[in-house]
C-alpha cells in the first residue's frame, strides 16, 4: 500500500525543519513539535498529576479516569522515545484516547532516561510504577484484578519488559499488553529487511535506531538480556494477551510481527494488527491521519474487550 498521504505530508515537514544537533535539542524539538500537532477531540472524566516512589526517586505520572461508574480497569501506560527523550505530556493524547476508546484508568508514567540512565533504570522504573499502581488500585478508582500495561516503540519494549518480570517475580497478574511498534532485538537486527527497507525517509531511522541503542545500553551483553531483546528470551510462556500494532513503513516492522508470532508459538493469545501505509509514530499522528485513528480505535476496542469485567475466553 502507498504511503498514506496524510503521514506523506508530515515527512515533508521534518524533512524541511532543522535538524537537531544535541540530545538536548532533540528532546526540545520533541516536546514542541508533540504541543502543535492537531489533536481529535476526547472526552474523559478528568486528569490528575501524581508522584509514585520508584527504585532511585519520584517517577512522575498522569491518571486519566473515564467518564462512567468506578472502579474501572486500569493500564499502566510507558511513553515511547527510543529510552532517551518524551514524556508524559508528549503522549498524553494517546492516552486520552485509550482511557475514552476503552474505558479504562490510565496511568502514565515517566521513568529515568538515557543515557543519564542506562539499562536496567528504566526497566526497574517500569515495574516499579506497575507494582505500586496494583497496590494502590483503589485509591486510583480501580479494580487491582484489571490490570494492563501499554506502550509505544521504547514504551512497548519496556512494557514487555514489566511482563516477563510480573511472571518472574509473581508481581499481580496483567490481564492484557498492548505493545505499539514495539523494539524486540537489539542483537539480529539484520535478521529483520523492514529495518534496511524503512531505514531512512520514515521519521525512525536506522542510524536513529543505532543512537538509541549506544545510550540505552551500556554494556554489549545486555543487549541480549530478555528485557531488551524479548526475541532473544529463553522463554516466553506465561505471558499475557497481547496485540502488536505494526507500521508497514517503520524499521521495526518486522520485529514487531516476529513477537507477536513468538507469543502464539508459545500458546499465549496474541494479535498482530499491521498498519497499510503507516510510520513510526502514528499513534501520536491520530489528529493528522485517518486511517491512524481508525488504527488506534481498533486498538483501544481490544483493551477494553480484555479489560471486561469478564475475562476473555481462550
Amino acid at each position: 500500500m502507498p504511503l498514506d498521504p496524510y503521514l506523506k505530508e508530515v515527512l515533508l515537514q521534518m524533512a524541511a525543519a532543522p535538524a537537531s544537533s544535541s540530545l538536548d535539542e532533540m528532546r526540545q524539538m520533541v516536546i514542541a513539535n508533540a504541543a502543535r500537532t492537531p489533536k481529535r477531540p476526547v472526552t474523559i472524566a478528568g486528569t490528575r498529576d501524581l508522584s509514585i516512589p520508584g527504585p532511585a526517586s519520584e517517577l512522575p505520572a498522569r491518571l486519566y479516569t473515564p467518564e462512567g461508574s468506578r472502579p474501572f480497569p486500569l493500564t499502566v501506560f510507558y511513553h515511547g522515545g527510543g529510552f532517551v527523550a518524551y514524556s508524559i505530556e508528549t503522549h498524553d493524547q494517546v492516552c486520552r484516547e485509550l482511557c475514552a476508546g476503552a474505558n479504562t484508568a490510565v496511568l502514565s508514567v515517566e521513568y529515568r532516561l538515557a543515557p543519564e540512565h542506562k539499562f536496567p533504570a528504566p526497566v526497574d522504573d517500569a515495574y516499579a510504577a506497575f507494582v505500586w499502581a496494583a497496590e494502590h488500585a483503589a485509591e486510583l478508582g480501580a479494580d487491582a484484578a484489571r490490570l494492563a500495561v501499554a506502550g509505544d516503540s521504547a514504551g512497548a519494549s519496556l512494557s514487555i519488559a514489566v511482563t516477563q518480570r510480573v511472571r518472574d517475580e509473581h508481581g499481580p497478574a496483567i490481564r492484557a499488553q498492548l505493545l505499539i511498534y514495539p523494539a524486540a532485538d537489539f542483537v539480529n537486527t539484520e535478521r529483520y529487511p523492514s529495518r534496511k527497507e524503512n531505514g531512512a525517509g520514515y521519521f525512525l531511522t536506522e542510524e536513529r535506531m543505532k543512537f538509541f541503542a549506544q545510550m540505552y545500553i551500556a554494556d554489549p551483553a545486555h543487549a541480549v538480556h530478555p528485557h531488551v531483546s524479548p526475541l532473544h528470551a529463553a522463554d516466553l510462556v506465561g505471558l499475557p494477551p497481547a496485540l502488536v500494532l505494526t507500521a508497514e513503513f517503520d524499521p521495526l516492522r518486522d520485529e514487531g510481527a516476529a513477537y507477536a508470532e513468538a507469543l502464539q508459538q508459545t500458546g499465549t493469545r496474541a494479535e498482530h494488527l499491521s498498519g497499510p501505509g503507516m510510520i513510526h509514530g502514528f499513534a501520536n499522528m491520530t489528529g493528522i491521519s485517518p486511517a491512524a485513528a481508525a488504527l488506534m480505535d481498533s486498538a483501544a476496542s481490544w483493551l477494553k474487550r480484555e479489560l471486561a469485567a469478564e475475562p476473555a475466553a481462550g
